[in-house]
């Protein structure tokens, strides 16, 4: 009697601390699976991704001109920008981009170049609501991505925002309020509060220890419930 009692305490203690926790993770789980990967990674806002130089862009800057002015570049590459052939110039930590026809320099990217790459990828129907440039304090939704960069948000039902870096113009990412729900999903579901991405933390690790001690308790209690039933039947 003495270890039903004990395991009944442990199991009613350990479900107000855990009982919580067991719905988030049952909640956010759910989430997780119920919405299609596709939507969360924003697939159906995108267009242009892979952008190729056509037959008839020239390359009138030769690479010569370029060494010369950027003697420190480590990789140049011949890319495409939207309509237009560029150079990206790598090295020292920077990237700067280049016209490949008239060579001039477009990094960093203004706030109307900004606009036109993101409306040159964005497949939606919503209109521009803000732009801004990102410099310091990030939101956690870009928390692991250099800055500066540009966001664009639109006005459409997806609340989407689509990030441009200016030194590269490389189309960075695009964030929408499924995503975001995902996120916070996906941070209760690990219990990692601070950077979202760490599923090895010890948080986790002391309620899913706690979860495997409930879960036995409740077996045992079972068990020992059933055991009862029988003796009282055969008693009968």
């Amino acid at each position: 009697m003495r270890a039903v009692k004990l395991s009944r305490k442990i199991h009613k203690w350990i479900a107000l601390v855990v009982g919580i926790q067991l719905f988030l993770w049952s909640l956010s789980g759910f989430y997780m699976v119920a919405v299609n990967i596709d939507i969360i990674h924003g697939d159906m806002l995108v267009k242009n991704m892979a952008p190729t130089i056509g037959h008839g862009q020239s390359t009138t800057v030769p690479i010569e001109d370029l060494l010369d002015r950027y003697p420190s570049a480590s990789k140049i590459t011949l890319k495409p920008l939207m309509d237009r052939p560029v150079y990206l110039i790598q090295g020292a930590g920077r990237a700067e981009v280049l016209d490949a026809e008239t060579g001039e320099q477009l990094s960093p990217l203004n706030r109307q170049l900004a606009i036109q790459i993101a409306k040159h990828h964005y497949a939606g129907t919503g209109e521009i609501s803000t732009v801004a440039l990102i410099e310091d304090n990030p939101p956690t939704e870009i928390q692991f991505f250099p800055l500066p960069l540009w966001r664009i948000d639109f006005d459409d039902v997806w609340g989407s925002s689509f990030y441009i870096d200016p030194q590269s113009g490389r189309f960075r990412t695009r964030r929408h309020t499924l995503w975001r729900v995902f996120d916070i999903m996906f941070m209760l579901h690990i219990m990692d509060y601070d950077e979202r991405d760490n599923v090895n933390n010890t948080l986790l690790r002391i309620f899913s220890i706690l979860g495997v001690v409930l879960g036995s308790s409740g077996l045992w209690l079972l068990f020992y419930s059933f055991n009862r039933a029988r003796a009282e039947d055969n008693f009968q």
